[in-house]
């Protein structure tokens, strides 16, 4: 019995095909398509969640900012937060006091509702009275595919982001 070796060439004189034919691609093009397509709906909210999570990510570190600045300083800093813009002031000269800094939100997204808290000067809210802020996405309502944030303040000064605004926070 004879074998052939790889390196024999072929009887007819060529060489084998390689590479896909035309079929094979065209083929291999539908069916990279109809798995785009079945998953096309499921990246928007993978990308709306995204952003409600840096927003609230957004938020709770500049509350953290705001309550170590207060002890830093000895003082007062409030914490705004108006719509798409989260500002923390210095208001231990009274008045509106001095802007320490300012943030705006991802493009959309915003609080449900205006918020302002101050902390005091060893890191506890003043007045003594726990903070909820929620954060949702404009035009869209929140829901268990649209997950939105939310900020809770307790007034002994404990921050915490709940992942789930509509679920209870621990």
């Amino acid at each position: 019995m004879r074998h052939l070796s790889p390196t024999v060439p072929p009887r007819n004189g060529l060489s084998p095909a390689r590479g896909l034919t035309l079929i094979e691609l065209m083929i291999g093009l539908a069916i990279t398509a109809t798995l785009a397509l079945a998953a096309a709906p499921y990246f928007g909210d993978y990308i709306a969640n995204s952003r409600l999570r840096e927003a609230g990510h957004a938020l709770f570190s500049q509350t953290l900012l705001a309550q170590s600045e207060a002890l830093k300083r000895n003082g007062l800093v409030r914490v705004e937060v108006t719509g798409s813009d989260v500002s923390l002031r210095d208001i231990s000269g009274g008045g509106s006091g001095t802007l320490i800094r300012q943030v705006a939100l991802p493009a959309s997204v915003a609080a449900s509702a205006d918020a302002s808290f101050v902390f005091a000067s060893d890191g506890r809210l003043q007045p003594m009275a726990p903070v909820a802020v929620q954060l949702v996405l404009s035009g869209t309502a929140c829901s268990a595919e649209r997950r939105c944030p939310g900020l809770r303040v307790d007034a002994g000064g404990a921050i915490r982001l709940c992942g789930d605004f509509s679920s209870a926070c621990p």
